[in-house]
């Protein structure tokens, strides 16, 4: 996805005064800064997190026991830290992502190589993907990217259903 079709998203969220916000682990911060990328997001994008390690999740709400029972790498977890800053932000829809990019994550054997999990909250209901793809040989930028962009494809999905 380029980030025309990206700003076309964002367009429709501005044109219709819907908030988005992020909180994300495996993407770094890429998709809050595709969402800035395009003139006037900061209309409806009143912010983000970048969360990579679990105490930081924890710190800004999400809940430990989430954590605990389900795992850093998991819908359960990618659904509370969408929670978190959709109610931190108040905003209209809230995206969480958790993953592994490249390398496995040597502090917790729940990681999976090329296993990227998300939550979009929007109209008040989780919309929960998974998504899975051969990464090797890819750069974690190129990780990063492919996982932001399957957010991207599944958020307009969801905006311009009828």
């Amino acid at each position: 996805m380029n980030q025309n079709k990206i700003d076309s998203i964002i367009k429709h969220l501005i044109a219709s005064h819907t908030t988005i916000s992020t909180m994300e682990s495996c993407t770094s911060g890429l998709i809050a800064s595709l969402i800035t990328d395009t003139e006037g997001a900061s209309s409806i994008f009143p912010g983000g997190y970048v969360t990579y390690l679990n105490e930081t999740k924890i710190l800004v709400g999400v809940d430990p026991a989430v954590i605990r029972q389900y795992g850093v790498y998991s819908p359960e977890c990618a659904v509370s830290m969408a929670r978190t800053v959709q109610k931190n932000l108040n905003t209209a829809i809230a995206i969480g992502i958790t993953g592994t990019t490249g390398n496995l994550d040597p502090n917790n054997d729940d990681s999976v190589q090329g296993i990227v999990y998300f939550c979009i909250l929007y109209q008040d209901t989780p919309h929960i993907f998974t998504f899975q793809t051969d990464v090797s040989g890819m750069s974690r930028r190129e990780i990063k990217q492919l996982y932001a962009e399957q957010v991207f494809a599944e958020l307009e999905a969801l905006i311009t259903a009828k």
